[in-house]
C-alpha cells in the first residue's frame, strides 16, 4: 500500500491522529487559513517575478514595496475578512523582503529587473504529483529548478524553530527528495523550507541518516494504516489543543 508523503508530518505530530484519519477514516477539520497563506505566497512569488521584470535600476525600494503590496491585495481579493487579514499580516514582511531583494540585486548587478528576475526567481514547479511504486510512496512536490537540478521546497506559514528545522519537516522533505530522484533520475541532496512570516529560507540536507530514519518511520506508518495498530497516546496539552480531533482521541477507546 502506497503511503502519502503528507502522512509523515502527521505521524510525527501525533501517531494517534494518523490512526484516526487514515485507518478509522475520521475526517480532520480542513485548515482553510493555512492553505490560504500557502496559496497566497505561491501566487505572490509569480507576481513579484512579473513585477521585477518591468523595473529599472534606481527604482526606490519603497515604491516597489507599494507596487508589490498592491499585487498582494489583488491576490487576496475574494478571501473572507478574517482569513484575508491573517494572510495579509503573515505576508507583510515577505512583501518588504521581496522589494529589498529586487532593488538591491538591480543595484548590485547594475542590471534591469528583467535580468534580476531570472537570478532571484528561478523556475518553480508547483504541486507536481509523483508516485513511485517501488518506494510505495507518493505526494505532491513544490520544486525550484536551478542549473538543471530539482530542489524540493516546503512552504510554512509559521515561525521557524530557533535553529534548523523540525524533524517532521526534515523527514517529509527527505521523502520528497527520494521521489524527485526517482522521477528525474538525478540526485536530490538538498531541500528547502520557506518560512513566510520572516521571509527566511532554511536548508535541509537529505543525507544517509535522514533517509534511514525515514524508512523506519514509513514502517511505523504502515503498521498503523495497513494493520490498524493502535499507537500509544502521549498527551501534551499544548499540542492537543491545536488538534481538531482531540475529542475523538481522548475518548475511552479510539478503536
Amino acid at each position: 500500500m502506497a503511503v502519502s508523503v503528507s502522512c509523515i508530518s502527521e505521524f510525527m505530530f501525533c501517531p494517534m491522529k494518523l490512526y484516526l484519519t487514515e485507518f478509522l477514516g475520521i475526517r480532520s477539520p480542513f485548515n482553510h487559513e493555512a492553505m490560504a497563506i500557502r496559496d497566497a505566497y505561491l501566487d505572490f512569488r509569480l507576481a513579484a517575478e512579473s513585477r521585477a521584470r518591468k523595473l529599472q535600476p534606481g527604482t526606490d525600494p519603497g515604491e516597489v514595496e507599494g507596487l508589490l503590496m498592491g499585487d498582494l491585495e489583488r491576490i487576496l481579493n475574494g478571501l473572507e475578512g478574517g482569513v484575508r487579514e491573517k494572510v495579509m499580516d503573515t505576508m507583510k514582511f515577505q512583501v518588504r523582503s521581496a522589494a529589498l531583494r529586487i532593488t538591491g540585486a538591480m543595484e548590485l548587478m547594475g542590471a534591469p529587473g528583467e535580468r534580476v528576475a531570472r537570478r532571484i526567481f528561478p523556475p518553480f514547479i508547483r504541486d507536481y504529483t509523483i508516485h513511485d511504486p517501488s518506494l510505495e510512496l507518493y505526494g505532491r512536490v513544490n520544486m525550484e529548478i536551478i542549473d538543471g537540478h530539482h530542489y524540493p521546497v516546503k512552504i510554512k506559514g509559521v515561525l521557524p524553530p530557533a535553529g534548523g528545522a523540525w524533524p517532521s519537516d526534515s523527514l517529509e522533505l527527505t521523502a520528497q527528495a527520494l521521489l524527485v530522484e526517482r522521477e528525474f533520475e538525478t540526485e536530490s541532496l538538498v531541500s528547502f523550507i520557506d518560512y513566510i512570516p520572516l521571509a527566511e529560507r532554511r536548508t535541509v540536507v537529505t543525507d544517509y541518516r535522514r533517509r534511514e530514519c525515514l524508512f523506519d518511520v514509513l514502517d511505523e506508518i504502515r503498521k498503523i494504516i495497513e494493520d490498524g495498530e493502535v499507537p500509544s497516546v502521549d498527551v501534551k496539552p499544548s499540542r492537543c489543543e491545536k488538534c481538531g480531533l482531540s475529542d475523538e482521541c481522548l475518548g475511552e477507546d479510539p478503536s
